[in-house]
């Protein structure tokens, strides 16, 4: 059942994402990393819908972020990007299979194309607050490096957890002041983050680059059951 939220906070994330922080007041959103939430607007008096991956950890207190790209025409997409204020009032629902349990063992290896990062976001945070968190390695790819969302934070996490490595790449740096790596994240870029058999794969992204990764981690030795992936 759907539940109200207020929007408390709005940032440009990057050129083309907003980054929204929603209050839900005395209705705690109870979600696992990973997971999406329904989104419920008016928008021209009329109640739309779309779904958005969560962003935040669910240990966030009093309520939940979400980052939404400016992509496709759905009507609450635009509703985000070019009318929301702070103070408006919507509506939410938790749904979802593409989640994270500590339970579920690791080490874990996420891979993000990019807005694909948004639950993997979710899944980052939450290992690092964890005290008996698995090993993580996140590799993430965007078109352009303004597109690396989330990229500071991600830094930031990684130098301060030694159970934590983000690799990053971009496919066109165009005439940006990029000197990391170029290019798909592909078997090369696995192996030398240290990947191996034996891990649990999130992988997030278009729909090509989910057949892609499948693969890619299929021909690192991932059983199957341990690859898990969500498109957008």
């Amino acid at each position: 059942m759907p539940i109200p939220a207020t929007i408390v906070e709005i940032n440009q994330a990057s050129p083309t994402t907003k980054a929204l922080r929603l209050d839900t007041g005395d209705n705690r959103l109870s979600f696992w990393p990973g997971q999406w939430v329904d989104f419920y607007a008016d928008v021209g008096g009329e109640t739309a819908v779309a779904g958005y991956s969560i962003t935040s950890s669910p240990s966030l207190m009093g309520g939940f972020e979400l980052a939404v790209k400016l992509v496709g025409e759905n009507p609450v997409t635009h509703y985000v990007h070019q009318q929301a204020r702070v103070g408006d009032l919507v509506e939410v629902e938790v749904g979802g299979d593409f989640l994270y349990r500590s339970d579920m063992g690791g080490p874990l290896v996420l891979v993000a194309g990019g807005i694909g990062i948004t639950p993997l976001m979710s899944i980052v945070r939450y290992v690092d607050e964890s005290a008996d968190s698995a090993p993580l390695t996140l590799l993430y790819s965007a078109k352009t490096p303004d597109e690396l969302l989330f990229r500071g934070e991600l830094e930031d996490i990684a130098r301060g957890n030694p159970n934590v490595s983000c690799h990053f790449t971009v496919t066109q740096p165009g005439g940006a002041d990029w000197a990391g790596r170029v290019g798909r994240i592909d078997r090369e870029m696995a192996k030398a983050a240290g990947v191996e058999a034996g891990t649990l794969f999130f992988i997030c992204g278009p729909p090509p680059m989910i057949a892609d990764m499948v693969r890619m981690a299929t021909s690192l030795g991932a059983h199957p059951s341990h690859i898990r992936y969500e498109g957008w």
